[in-house]
C-alpha cells in the first residue's frame, strides 16, 4: 500500500510540474483560427492563422497622392487673329454699325446683338483676343467704339458655344484703355485693362 501511495503522490506531482509549461505554450503561441480568407465570417481577411477586419489594411482610396484634383483634361488654345477674323468668328462691316458674325446652321449670326444693347450703335468691333476651349466652346474679348460712350474702346468678354450656337455669358472689362492684356493657363483665362481682372473659368463668362 506504501508503494501505490508513494507511485500516486510521484504522478500528480509530475503532471502538476507540467501543466504550466501547457498554459504557458498555449499563451505564447495562439491556435490557428483560419488558413484562408474563406474560414473568416463576413469580409474579414485571415492573416497569420487569425480573421481580421480589411479596414485595418491601408487601401487605395486613403492614400493622399490620390485624393488630390485631377489636372484638367482640357485647356485654352489661342486662335490666330488674321485681318478681322479668327476662327469661325469674322467682322462684317454694315450700313450702321459693325457685326461679329458666326455662320451657323440658320445662317449668318451677329453676336453683338447679344452683347450691346444698341449693334447699329457699335462704331468699330474689334477681335482683342479668341480662345478655343474644347470643340465647342470659344471665348471673344472684343473692343468696340460705342457711340455717346466716354471711353476710347468698350472691351467686353463674351463666350459662345456652337454646339447650341448661343452667346451663353458675357461681361464688360473694367476699364477705358485701349490695351487689354489676357492671359490663358490650363482651364483658366484673365482678362486685363486697367481696372479690375475679369477671370473665365472652362470657356464659359459667368
Amino acid at each position: 500500500m506504501k508503494q501505490i501511495a508513494i507511485v500516486a503522490l510521484l504522478a500528480l506531482a509530475i503532471s502538476g510540474c507540467d501543466k504550466p509549461k501547457e498554459e504557458t505554450a498555449q499563451t505564447n503561441q495562439p491556435p490557428a483560427m483560419c488558413a484562408k480568407d474563406t474560414d473568416c465570417k463576413g469580409d474579414r481577411i485571415c492573416e497569420s492563422g487569425q480573421c481580421m477586419s480589411p479596414t485595418s489594411q491601408p487601401t487605395a482610396a486613403t492614400k493622399p497622392e490620390l485624393l488630390a484634383p485631377a489636372a484638367p483634361s482640357i485647356a485654352y488654345e489661342a486662335l490666330l487673329i488674321s485681318d478681322d477674323a479668327a476662327g469661325p468668328f469674322s467682322i462684317a462691316y454694315m450700313d450702321l454699325g459693325t457685326a461679329l458674325n458666326y455662320q451657323s446652321r440658320a445662317g449668318a449670326v451677329n453676336l453683338m446683338e447679344s452683347v450691346v444693347q444698341d449693334p447699329e450703335s457699335t462704331g468699330y468691333v474689334k477681335i482683342e483676343k479668341a480662345y478655343a476651349f474644347g470643340p465647342d466652346k470659344f471665348v471673344l474679348v472684343v473692343s468696340t467704339g460705342e457711340n455717346g460712350n466716354s471711353c476710347p474702346a468698350t472691351t467686353y468678354v463674351l463666350s459662345y458655344d456652337t454646339k447650341s450656337e448661343i452667346v451663353d455669358g458675357k461681361t464688360s472689362i473694367d476699364g477705358c484703355s485701349e490695351t487689354v492684356e489676357a492671359f490663358a493657363e490650363n482651364n483658366k483665362l484673365s482678362v486685363k485693362k486697367e481696372g479690375a481682372t475679369t477671370v473665365v473659368y472652362n470657356g464659359k463668362v459667368i
